[in-house]
């Protein structure tokens, strides 16, 4: 039987963040999983890696919000014959409108999209790296998960500030067996995600300075990557919102996260978001 090969495993990797991200891990010239919902976003991802570093790129095209989704995607892992040495959580999706607004199976969707696949992955990840000593987990959480929690946005905040406080845990837990924990909290990203949601034209008003692109979020989180800090805030503005979130008294801290929040985002009628 031949061994396995240890690659870089992605989720929501066919657009934004998460394409970035693979641009930046394929440079590594470990082999990459890219896992999203849409086939041919990844296929054309998968052949521009190829030419650009003649790596292998196994593009698994599934729906992570399915409750069965996790095991077969460790299913294909096994029968490919691969491990993971990199683990990049960075799936999820936003539910616009207030939480009275979504229905339970969007609820459930959301959840077992952004807290019970990053969690069953993670767990399902972390023997093969401990009993080798090494590997990597990022998980892709949100500024929304460091500051109070915004209007409109109640489980996609949670769902982050869940993400950053196991990531806390986890890292602690396993930094002395040579494993490589760390959050990556992006404030505004220019990706499909606001275009989606149906909130890009109200988004147009924020401030140029308040907006990153993908490719310079990917970049510094792959250069933190290689250091020690845990929770990796992206941009300067980004950092100022952090700290003023942590520092100020927190009634203080909720108005002005709600008056930003209802001036930038509208209060369109319920429905989704999804850029996988």
């Amino acid at each position: 039987m031949s061994e396995s090969t240890a690659c870089s495993l992605i989720t929501g990797a066919s657009s934004g963040i998460g394409a970035a991200l693979a641009r930046g891990l394929a440079a590594e010239g470990r082999p990459l999983v890219l896992v999203a919902r849409r086939l041919e976003r990844l296929t054309d991802l998968a052949t521009c890696l190829l030419a650009a570093h003649g790596i292998r790129v196994e593009v698994i095209a599934l729906d992570l919000a399915t409750p069965e989704a996790v095991q077969q995607l460790l299913a294909e892992l096994a029968a490919r014959q691969l491990v993971v040495h990199t683990l990049v959580n960075n799936a999820g999706f936003g539910l616009r409108g207030g939480f009275q607004q979504a229905t339970w199976p969007e609820v459930q969707r959301m959840l077992q999209l952004m807290v019970e696949v990053p969690t069953q992955l993670m767990q399902a990840v972390l023997p093969g790296m401990q009993a080798a000593q090494q590997g990597r987990i990022l998980n892709v959480a949100s500024l929304a998960g460091l500051i109070p929690g915004l209007p409109g946005s109640c489980l996609y905040s949670a769902s982050k500030a869940y993400l950053i406080r196991l990531s806390q845990s986890l890292a602690a837990e396993n930094r002395s067996l040579g494993i490589r924990v760390m959050v990556l909290c992006p404030g505004y990203v220019h990706t499909e995600f606001h275009a989606v949601l149906g909130v890009e034209e109200r988004m147009r008003r924020l401030p140029a300075l308040f907006w990153m692109e993908s490719a310079q979020v990917a970049d510094r989180a792959l250069k933190a990557l290689d250091g020690s800090r845990v929770v990796v805030v992206p941009g300067l503005i980004n950092k100022v919102m952090a700290a003023l979130a942590m520092s100020l008294p927190e009634p203080l801290a909720v108005g002005l996260s709600s008056r930003f929040s209802r001036r930038y985002r509208t209060r369109a009628s319920q429905g989704l978001s999804r850029s996988d």
